[in-house]
């Protein structure tokens, strides 16, 4: 059983190696735990220095409040960066299980924060999402896709 004591002893678990999933799961009870008492900020756990971090933190999402994976939507979705890092298809599955409209206004942010950086393999990661017909929301994101393809298109890049 894993317990870590503060954050710098959560931070060094989450990046040490991939954790067993019973592993996983008590470390999420502990950061939940230290979550709803303010001794820890989730967007602390959201800067990921390897792939372990990464995949391990995405694997724990799902035991993790919903309430507070819903206010950092805007900063998981920098997982999209890149759809081969490690745990980024764990987070898209997750994602695609979030209410729409949480899920709609967060995209339009990051789109533009993509945009703003000039990150066009962001901005494509974002749009293979939205257009996932397993996700089966792309009739909500008509307005994002149009954006993304426009910035895209500017670009010299063609997503169809």
């Amino acid at each position: 059983m894993i317990e870590p004591i503060n954050e710098s002893s959560i931070l060094k678990i989450i990046g040490e190696k991939l954790l067993y999933i019973h592993d996983l799961i008590d470390l999420a009870f502990e950061i939940k735990r230290k979550l709803r008492s303010r001794e820890l900020d989730f967007s602390v756990l959201i800067q990921p220095y390897s792939g372990s971090e990464w995949e391990n933190l995405t694997m724990m999402i799902p035991y993790l409040p919903r309430e507070i994976v819903e206010e950092n939507l805007d900063q998981l979705l920098e997982g999209f960066m890149d759809l081969n890092w490690p745990g980024s298809r764990i987070l898209y599955g997750y994602l695609a299980e979030i209410d729409i409209h949480k899920l709609k206004n967060s995209f339009d942010r990051v789109i533009d924060k993509a945009i703003e950086k000039d990150d066009t393999e962001w901005v494509y990661f974002l749009c293979v999402f939205m257009n996932d017909e397993r996700v089966g929301m792309k009739d909500s994101f008509i307005p994002e896709i149009e954006k993304s393809r426009s910035f895209l298109k500017s670009h010299d890049m063609d997503y169809d």
